[in-house]
């Protein structure tokens, strides 16, 4: 079927916009000299815009083709065309958004024809719209190193090469390199706690605000203890993310927070408010943002940070102003789910319930936090019989469910608890002290401090 073809898909991503100028370039000889593929993009274009029953092989053949038998080899011929016309067209694209690498091929082809007023000229053009970036990442360190080697190029020829700066030359180079190293070795760390993998070396410091970012933030990964290497990336990053792309610039974020939870998850409550910082820093200059979206996981941790700090007017607003930015498929559950997260916080049970109940979340561990809420429901406001059905049918869910690694432990543990617990025999303190004691005992345990709350 053509919906599930990879034209399809690469068709389905263009915005109208995008459509428009493929259209163009689909039309000029230079990148295009057949009809038919002007005349498949054309039908498909106005297949998306509404009229879905167009979508069949043999009805696009037929206007591409008409009067003409249907070939499924030749339809299927004319439909890679298409494709291999339009991921040339996405190239173009990519490289016209680049000021900086337009300019460095355009003096490159300049130095070949042998044209060396032109050359200088344009070289001069290129180094100036990169050095206007706002940027000083990997990226812009290793433009301005292509830059350097064609002037180099360009010099040598003209045997004026031993007046060059070749030190600037390797340092872009190497700065380059660097940033580029430590900011997978910062990622590896963080992998580390499912892979064991072998670490990266250390790069030594270049001196960069952009490597001592990258520099500090590795070593207070790589040492949870040192505190001081933390809060210098993270003044770092609070001053410098506008020089990181806008992926470079979340994942900076993501690893500052992914400190932040070890420090909480290690009993250190303080950074809660570090992490929530991060978080409204993060959504306030859109680094948190992927391709114009919040995700549902982004979304849940910041409700979930605030809510510990009882940042409650924060978090209302945060649910209700957020929504939007959530991709399309998830945004309804992903929103019901935090909305109801936070009636549960303000102890309105009841709306936390509706909306709890009978949905399921996407995620396969926003369900078991769910489910949680539900049985923390169930146990303290008494209902025994609803209790004891959700108790049987989260320890059926836990069982189907696949990859949850150490999570599956944990909450199979809450469950046997929440099971002693109402067997209890209220009189009876000494079974409730020797429970309580066996839930300080036990070091890895779903909602730990509410069960430990409950046997008071």
């Amino acid at each position: 079927m053509m919906r599930n073809s990879t034209l399809f898909r690469l068709l389905e991503k263009l915005d109208l916009k995008s459509r428009r100028e493929a259209r163009k370039w689909l039309a000029s000889p230079v990148h295009n000299q057949r009809a038919d593929v002007t005349a498949l993009f054309d039908y498909l274009t106005e297949a998306l815009s509404g009229k879905p029953e167009m979508l069949n092989k043999q009805a696009a053949f037929s206007a591409c083709y008409p009067d003409e038998k249907y070939d499924d080899r030749r339809m299927n011929h004319l439909m890679s065309w298409l494709s291999a016309a339009l991921r040339d067209y996405l190239a173009w694209r990519e490289w016209q958004s680049d000021a900086a690498a337009v300019g460095l091929l355009r003096s490159r082809a300049l130095r070949k024809l042998g044209l060396g007023p032109e050359f200088e000229k344009e070289w001069q053009l290129a180094l100036t719209a990169l050095d206007a970036e706002p940027y000083r990442d990997e990226h812009y360190f290793y433009q301005l190193h292509l830059l350097r080697r064609e002037h180099f190029e360009y010099a040598s020829v003209q045997k004026r090469a031993a007046g060059l700066p070749l030190g600037e030359l390797a340092e872009a180079a190497e700065t380059a390199y660097r940033l580029n190293r430590l900011r997978y070795e910062c990622g590896t760390v963080v992998a580390k706690a499912v892979s064991r993998d072998a670490d990266l070396p250390t790069a030594p410091a270049l001196g960069t605000d952009t490597i001592a970012l990258y520099e500090h933030l590795l070593e207070a990964l790589r040492d949870t203890n040192n505190e001081a290497a933390f809060h210098t990336a993270k003044t770092l990053l609070d001053a410098h993310w506008g020089l990181f792309r806008n992926n470079e610039r979340r994942d900076l974020y993501l690893l500052a927070l992914n400190y932040c939870i070890r420090k909480i998850n290690g009993g250190q409550r303080e950074y809660m408010r570090t992490a929530f910082d991060l978080y409204h820093s993060g959504l306030e200059n859109r680094a948190l943002f992927e391709h114009g979206y919040l995700s549902r996981f982004t979304y849940k941790n910041a409700v979930t940070a605030g809510l510990n700090l009882k940042e409650y007017e924060w978090v209302r607003n945060f649910i209700e102003s957020y929504r939007q930015y959530l991709p399309p498929r998830e945004q309804h559950s992903a929103y019901c789910y935090n909305l109801a997260v936070w009636y549960f916080w303000q102890s309105d049970y009841d709306q936390s319930m509706t909306l709890l109940r009978e949905r399921e979340f996407g995620d396969p561990l926003t369900n078991l936090d769910a489910r949680a809420i539900l049985l923390r429901i169930y146990y303290e406001r008494g209902y025994q019989e609803a209790l004891e059905s959700h108790l049987d049918s989260f320890q059926v869910y836990l069982r189907r469910l696949k990859d949850i690694g150490y999570q599956r432990d944990n909450y199979s543990r809450l469950l046997r608890m929440v099971k002693k617990m109402t067997r209890l025999d209220p009189q009876d303190r000494s079974s409730r002290t020797a429970l309580r004691e066996e839930v300080e005992q036990t070091a890895a345990i779903a909602e730990k401090k509410w069960l430990l709350e409950q046997l008071l």
